[in-house]
């Protein structure tokens, strides 16, 4: 991210600390001015004043509850089953994978208040804006207008991604709290949680008005009008407004000059490499910056993420033991694997024995050989795996990682999530059955080059995408299936001739004949068997931490539920996933209802 946005660590204590005093009515008494510090009758008074107010907008991402720490491993991975877990000794932990998910669990609970803290440093952002409107100056009418449209953006985006985690998915269910104006005293912090409906109208409102300011701001290091474009088209999209939605759709692939990255960049795009990032086919990404110097783990300011400490890779050290990269408590659900349409047997029922006593066995030849061969050709093998599936996951004694050991850095071969020699796994110890367990870890948004904790203190540098081209091609897809299917197909197989390798806009030999074609997935009984639009968003945003929208969207919990079957844990043993429709929304914090007596500010429905 540009400088201007690098400024949230230094910053954000002036920009939202004391801002909160002097923007919600707090009294002067002495009326006394004080010029070196920051007041409501000095700040803003220079445009740079109001470039550090959006700076904490962007900040707000980082998060420890949100973007910066957890988001994926507690919260997105575990309901829609991207990961399941290594360690188990967390209840609560368990309950999320599992659906047993009670008003206590603070993992459901706690993003609420970052999320809010987004909206509410958005609004002080507004304020702020607003307060300079009367000393802007002609030259600067412009990069105000892009600021105040920046800002718009973000209040959308925190409510958006509070409304998926919060809101029920009924148009007529409960949503959560809007507020557009700062709170001048308790009283106007009384509010009640609105309507689903009217929240997506809060979302697009601000989104329509980001759009007319964002005129003339091209640089993607930050929000842009095509930002909000393409984020507007996924608000009308997801309230069912298909003229509007597509609209902006068609707005977006036509005149945004976007385009499908191939697939050796579209590999790379998710772990930190800068000349992949800010891409062809983004249309926001959250910027990250490692900061081995001054980052931290839990919940202090930083400039990057620390999602990937909970799932980071295992790889083999040069005496056969497996290493983990960082805390590397959850790993990809096995069942996944099969979604992917991979089919081979686990590794270590793969084993032959080398005479050598240091490393007494290795994968078979044959086995190996396999497993290069889907490498090679890349999905275009009869009953071979789809390609996305080694963009998503790091297969085990197959790919590599960097790992400094010993003081030195070198590539080392990935392995199972587990402990232990490379070549072993007791269950008795670990639960899992080494002929039929995978273990692979994820590849998305996973720093492949080094020790977490040690190298980068835990802070990584990979940017985190929320919308790219596919999205935007499967919705139309979607929005175009029932009036035009030829085009619907079409542009669903765009987004699978790239995973493939095969030029974007002409017919492959891979292409899904119909709308009911065959998938990868093995299972017959999948519900994305035969479903190519569902399973090309599932597979082409496999770990991008959206997949749950749409399933609260199109109301999937129950087959997807019955699609994972179980989740590890407690201890040796399993769980069962269960199905409630209450799961769809989480529970709000306790506190939130004790200091909002509002009688509209209710628990979410069944918690």
């Amino acid at each position: 991210m540009k400088n201007t946005i690098k400024t949230f660590k230094s910053k954000i204590l002036v920009a939202c600390g004391i801002l909160t005093l002097s923007f919600t009515g707090c009294q002067d008494y002495l009326q006394i001015e004080d010029t070196g510090s920051i007041s409501a009758d000095n700040f803003p008074t220079k445009l740079e004043h109001v470039n550090l107010l959006v700076a904490s907008v962007y900040g707000a991402q980082h998060h420890w509850c949100f973007l910066g720490g957890y988001w994926g491993g507690y919260v997105m991975y575990c309901l829609d089953h991207t990961v399941d877990q290594q360690w188990r000794n967390d209840q609560k932990w368990i309950d999320m994978h599992s659906g047993n998910i009670s008003a206590g669990n603070v993992f459901a609970t706690d993003p609420w208040k970052a999320l809010s803290m987004g909206v509410y440093y958005s609004n002080v952002a507004l304020d702020g804006v607003n307060k300079y409107k009367t000393l802007v100056t002609n030259s600067e009418v412009e990069t105000l207008n892009n600021y105040e449209g920046e800002i718009l953006f973000f209040r959308a985006f925190y409510r958006w991604h509070m409304l998926t985690l919060y809101g029920r998915p009924e148009m007529d269910g409960v949503g959560i709290p809007i507020i557009n104006e700062l709170p001048k005293n308790m009283e106007e912090m009384q509010v009640p949680r609105e309507k689903t409906v009217d929240c997506y109208q809060a979302i697009i409102d601000d989104l329509e008005k980001a759009v007319s300011l964002l005129k003339g701001q091209t640089d993607n290091h930050r929000v842009t009008e095509w930002s909000a474009k393409a984020f507007l088209a996924k608000a009308y999209f997801f309230v069912d407004d298909k003229e509007n939605a597509k609209t902006y759709l068609e707005d977006c692939i036509h005149n945004s000059g976007k385009f499908l990255e191939p697939y050796d960049r579209y590999k790379m795009m998710f772990n930190g490499y800068d000349e992949y990032e800010y891409n062809n086919e983004s249309f926001y990404e959250m910027g990250n910056r490692a900061d081995p110097d001054k980052g931290d783990t839990y919940g202090a300011l930083n400039t990057g993420t620390t999602l990937s400490m909970f799932y980071a890779p295992f790889c083999v050290n040069p005496n056969g033991d497996r290493v983990s990269m960082c805390y590397s408590n959850q790993f990809m659900h096995d069942r996944n694997l099969a979604r992917f349409g991979y089919t081979d047997p686990a590794p270590l029922s793969q084993l032959q024995p080398t005479g050598n006593p240091d490393e007494p066995y290795k994968l078979k030849d044959s086995y190996m050989v396999q497993q290069r061969k889907h490498r090679e050709l890349l999905g275009r093998e009869e009953n071979g795996p789809d390609p996305r599936l080694f963009v998503c996951a790091l297969q085990p004694y197959v790919d590599s990682v960097k790992m400094k050991i010993d003081g030195v850095s070198a590539p080392r071969l990935v392995a199972q999530c587990e402990f232990g020699k490379w070549w072993e796994m007791d269950e008795s110890k670990t639960g899992n059955n080494p002929n039929t367990f995978y273990g692979w870890p994820l590849r998305k948004y996973q720093w492949l080059d080094g020790h977490l904790t040690a190298e980068s203190r835990n802070v990584a540098g990979y940017n985190i995408y929320f919308q790219r081209l596919p999205d935007i091609y499967l919705m139309y897809a979607e929005i175009m299936k029932d009036s035009d299917p030829k085009v619907a197909l079409e542009y669903i197989n765009k987004v699978k001739r790239r995973a493939y390798g095969y030029p974007v806009d002409s017919p492959s030999p891979i292409d899904y004949k119909s709308l009911t074609d065959r998938t990868k997935t093995v299972d017959p009984a999948d519900h994305l068997a035969n479903n190519p639009l569902l399973y090309e968003r599932w597979i082409e945003t496999f770990g991008e931490m959206n997949w749950w929208e749409h399933v609260r969207r199109l109301r999937l919990g129950e087959q997807e539920a019955k699609f994972y079957k179980t989740v590890c844990g407690p201890g040796l043993g399993v769980t069962n996933i269960v199905w409630n429709d209450r799961t769809y929304a989480m529970p709000i914090p306790t506190l939130e209802l004790e200091g909002n007596l509002h009688p509209c500010m209710v628990q979410t429905p069944g918690y």
